[in-house]
């Protein structure tokens, strides 16, 4: 097969991407106006269905050079998980997200950084954390959380939140990374038990990056912090336990 007849073919597969993620779409426009409606008598269901196709979109969507739609879909999933209950107000939001994606695929390429930029900045957040009004005309900070999913990740969040912060989340280090180099956070709060990779090695793969070099980053432990100094001296990042689990 030729060169040409080889991008041929990923133009294809490309374009049936776009329709196949349009009728998506479709379909996701339809379970917003119904739970916005009031309509669905199993909304439960409904918002699982919704929730898969908004995790198939970020997973799939970079594989055909669309890296905005993923970054913009983890960025909705990020919004539902910080909103305790999807208000009709939210379910507004919801469809922004929805529809900063439709345009992106509409324009068939991938958006440039300069234009993906206020994109990102124009999207919803969930607003949990109170802010005064002088907070809010501040400029935001983000902090990205590198946890597992669990009761221990929802303490974390209500703190940081309750400090100001807006939320993004990665449940592995590898897609910490990625992430971490697209949004160039505030802050980062790592685990540092993970399979493979660890929150240390993650440290210093963001070390090595000019866009996060020179970013915060927090781990957090089980183990005692005597024992992480001499697990590793020479680190100069900062280690806090991780918080117990409330007790029933």
């Amino acid at each position: 097969m030729s060169e040409i007849d080889i991008q041929d073919a990923l133009e294809r597969l490309k374009r049936e991407f776009i329709d196949t993620s349009a009728e998506k779409l479709d379909k996701i426009d339809a379970i917003i106006d119904r739970l916005y409606r009031g309509e669905e008598d199993d909304r439960g269901a409904d918002f699982v269905e919704f929730q898969r196709d908004i995790h198939s979109l970020k997973g799939s969507a970079g594989t055909y050079g669309f890296d905005s739609v993923s970054l913009i879909a983890h960025r909705l999933e990020d919004y539902i998980e910080t909103t305790r209950r999807l208000s009709s107000e939210n379910l507004l939001d919801v469809q922004v997200f929805v529809d900063r994606i439709r345009e992106i695929f509409e324009g068939g390429d991938e958006v440039p950084n300069d234009r993906l930029i206020p994109i990102l900045d124009s999207l919803p957040t969930s607003g949990i954390a109170q802010t005064t009004e002088s907070e809010q005309e501040a400029e935001s900070k983000v902090a990205l959380l590198v946890m597992s999913k669990g009761v221990q990740r929802k303490l974390v969040s209500a703190d940081l939140t309750g400090n100001g912060f807006e939320l993004a989340y990665a449940d592995h280090p590898l897609d910490a990374f990625r992430l971490a180099v697209s949004l160039k956070p505030n802050l980062v709060v790592t685990s540092l038990e993970f399979d493979n990779l660890n929150g240390l090695e993650l440290t210093r793969a963001l070390r090595g990056v000019d866009a996060t070099s020179t970013t915060p980053i927090v781990l957090l432990t089980s183990h005692s912090i005597d024992q992480m100094g001499k697990r590793s001296p020479s680190t100069q990042e900062r280690f806090t336990k991780t918080p117990d689990s409330p007790q029933n």
